[in-house]
């Protein structure tokens, strides 16, 4: 029972020989240098540091499977089992990094196939592990197994975990460190430390683990081979091939260095950036895969400036220049295989610039989309000249023709990659169509979404389908289409909407009143989320039947309300929560008498009792009450806007009304703010998006409150 206790400690002292000998060797060699330590200093403490970590391995095996004298392996063997063990941590120093970065390839350029590929090989190095496991601990026996291969199948059960151990030992340290940096960013010393000392413990307690597999894996290991001399050739045999892998991993991964070759050199440097560049996308961190996509790019551009610095210092030397002009011409070549990262990675970065603003500016928008020309057959680049130019919107902006070509190339080029099939292409064509219609686009967009509507039955597509229409002219499409998926029994408030809006501009009232009436009725009965977005397009719909707006922008010249006819009359009134939805709205903005609120207050207050929920009818509450100059109904305007604004926050109508009561109660700070929540809900002067043109008005009040302050 002692003797373990005695592993685990030479087990921890192998676990910090690994790991924290190596960082205080640095870390002492370096005090009070200012360069950093060279290549072949650290490349010394890091072979010191293995030969240290690998001795305190064998004193623990020694200790665990010497103790019966009979069976005492001798020193020779435990080292030429130890080969296999040697060749697994510098397979995984030496040998996987360089590996890793096909995986990363394939990632990037085709993403779909990388989870199968990273499962089918770490499969593969988890089996070829437990092989090795095996063999090592059969090649630290005096006697060895007469039939290992037998023997080895009979327990391959014990020898797969065993591996599995060993992998999780290997791991303990960096994904303690991963996970310490991942909590603290920059981590002082002491606390990488402690992350350093964990990391160890735990390799300890997995390499112990395996020790404890590794002795049932060999029970019964006794028996004596028939000839000596064939039996240690044997097992000469595997340490040998193991040594002679060793080196060649060794050589191969340092060649570059050992040879000169800057080309190789910076070829390595980017293979390994691309390791992590393919982990950061994996793990869908735009931020770290953009930064490491800029680094590599930082690199490339300063070997290729120092390269043709090089080239023009040997102008005057024939024999110097072709020598300048084969690296340049090797440099270059290197270059151009890692262009990913001048493309992919730049996309990364303004994609990142972006959320991190939290919107577009032209500077930008300029930016990404001269990317997106200047690498017209890239997924990536496109998505991102996508993303950024159709969240910059205003009015007769330039851009827009731009990014509607990068929105179709973006589109071309996934369809054409990724192949989605079902409801994946469904959601991604109609992604694409919303991007192209924020910017005004509808014509490219009503092509690809007439494609989904012909193909599946989905509301949605519809909808925007009908909202292309709209916008284009097309009334009567738009009415068709949307009126007949309503009779259809499609009762959805979108539809809804556009089936009342196109037959209001057709001038078929009594149709529009009828969708309206539906509309109204689908209100008062909804709930949650649902309730938000049709109050918004119930409301919009009683402003079109009561506004006369002369604007270019808004065109409400439906003059519908005040022309009804009995009959059209009769039917409103047949729905109760319409007609009074309806009248309030009306002595609201159409009525030429807006002194006295009480009837325009009890109208609405019907509405409310009805549906208390209603946002949008809490504000129209606070115009009624608003439209008078008495001090009492202006408080209450501002009550009734902040309650409408507690309801649903993203209405720039709600907070605009309240900062214009603010600013005639001259509360002028509470008005700015109430200005600055407006204006974070709008874009830059768009009035496709924004009909009234609230955010220019917004702004000029908010200037105007800002001074008053000043004051």
């Amino acid at each position: 029972m002692k003797k373990k206790p005695s592993v685990m400690a030479w087990l921890f002292g192998a676990g910090l020989c690994m790991g924290l000998l190596p960082d205080l060797a640095a870390a002492v060699c370096a005090a009070g240098k200012e360069e950093p330590l060279s290549e072949a200093v650290i490349l010394g403490i890091g072979l010191i540091s293995a030969c240290a970590c690998l001795l305190c391995f064998i004193r623990a095996i020694y200790i665990r499977f010497g103790k019966d004298p009979e069976n005492k392996p001798d020193w020779f063997w435990y080292l030429a089992g130890l080969f296999p063990c040697l060749l697994i941590y510098l397979v995984f120093l030496y040998g996987s990094r360089p590996a890793i970065p096909v995986l990363a390839a394939v990632y990037v350029v085709r993403k779909g196939d990388f989870a199968g590929i990273a499962a089918a090989l770490s499969l593969a190095v988890f089996l070829l592990t437990g092989v090795l496991f095996f063999c090592y601990l059969n090649g630290c026996r005096k006697m060895p197994l007469a039939r290992p291969v037998r023997r080895f199948f009979s327990r391959i059960y014990l020898g797969l975990p065993a591996a599995l151990l060993l992998w999780l030992a290997i791991f303990a340290m960096p994904c303690a460190l991963v996970l310490i940096r991942r909590l603290y960013g920059e981590p002082g010393n002491l606390l990488r430390h402690a992350a350093l000392l964990f990391g160890a413990l735990a390799t300890a307690a997995f390499l112990n683990m395996a020790l404890a597999l590794a002795e049932k894996m060999l029970t019964g290991a006794t028996e004596t081979p028939e000839q000596e001399e064939r039996a240690l050739r044997k097992r000469l045999l595997f340490p040998l091939v193991s040594l002679f892998l060793c080196l060649f991993l060794f050589f191969f991964r340092n060649m570059p260095r050992l040879t000169g070759n800057e080309a190789a050199q910076l070829e390595a440097r980017l293979k390994e950036s691309l390791v992590e560049y393919g982990i950061f996308l994996s793990a869908c961190d735009i931020n770290g895969a953009a930064g490491i996509a800029g680094e590599a790019a930082v690199w490339m551009d300063e070997e290729l400036l120092t390269a043709e610095e090089e080239e023009k210092e040997t102008a005057d030397d024939p024999a110097a220049l072709r020598k300048a002009e084969k690296k340049t011409k090797k440099l270059r070549r290197v270059c151009e295989r890692y262009e990913i990262f001048r493309s992919d990675g730049q996309a990364l970065a303004y994609i990142d610039q972006y959320k991190r603003a939290g919107d577009a500016t032209e500077d930008l928008a300029e930016d990404v989309l001269t990317l997106s020309e200047e690498y017209p057959d890239n997924l990536q680049v496109q998505y991102a000249a996508a993303l950024i130019g159709c969240s910059l919107t205003y009015d007769g902006a330039e851009h827009y023709d731009r990014t509607a070509k990068a929105v179709l190339r973006w589109e071309e080029l996934y369809l054409k990659e990724r192949n989605p099939e079902g409801a994946d292409r469904m959601e991604f064509e109609k992604n694409a169509a919303q991007m192209l219609m924020k910017i005004y686009h509808e014509e490219e967009a009503s092509k690809i979404l007439e494609k989904i509507v012909n193909t599946y039955e989905d509301t949605e597509a519809c909808v925007l389908l009908a909202k292309c229409c709209d916008r284009t002219g097309r009334q009567e499409e738009a009415y068709e289409l949307a009126a007949e998926r309503c009779e259809a029994g499609t009762d959805s408030p979108y539809l809804l909407y556009y089936a009342a809006l196109s037959a209001l501009k057709l001038g078929k009232t009594e149709e529009c009143l009828e969708y309206t009436s539906r509309l109204a009725s689908y209100t008062a009965e909804c709930e949650g989320e649902e309730l938000k977005e049709c109050d918004i397009w119930l409301f919009e719909l009683m402003e079109f039947l009561v506004l006369k707006d002369n604007s270019v922008y808004t065109e409400f010249q439906y003059p519908v309300y005040e022309d009804l006819t009995e009959e059209q009359n009769e039917f409103i009134d047949e729905n109760l929560f319409f007609r009074n939805y309806l009248d309030a709205a009306y002595l609201a903005y159409g009525s030429d008498d807006k002194r006295d609120p009480s009837e325009g207050l009890e109208k609405i207050d019907a509405v409310l009792e009805r549906k208390p929920e209603l946002a949008s009818a809490w504000y129209l509450r606070g115009v009624i009450a608003s439209n008078t100059d008495l001090e009492e109904y202006m408080e209450e305007a501002v009550e009734m806007y902040q309650k409408a604004g507690e309801l649903n926050s993203k209405i720039p109508a709600v907070w605009y009304a309240m900062a214009r009561e603010y600013d005639r109660l001259e509360k002028y700070e509470s008005g700015i703010e109430a200005c600055k929540r407006a204006l974070a809900l709008l874009p830059e002067q768009d009035h496709g998006s924004d009909w009234y043109g609230i955010h220019f008005h917004c702004s000029r009040l908010l200037d105007a409150l800002e001074k008053e302050v000043e004051k």
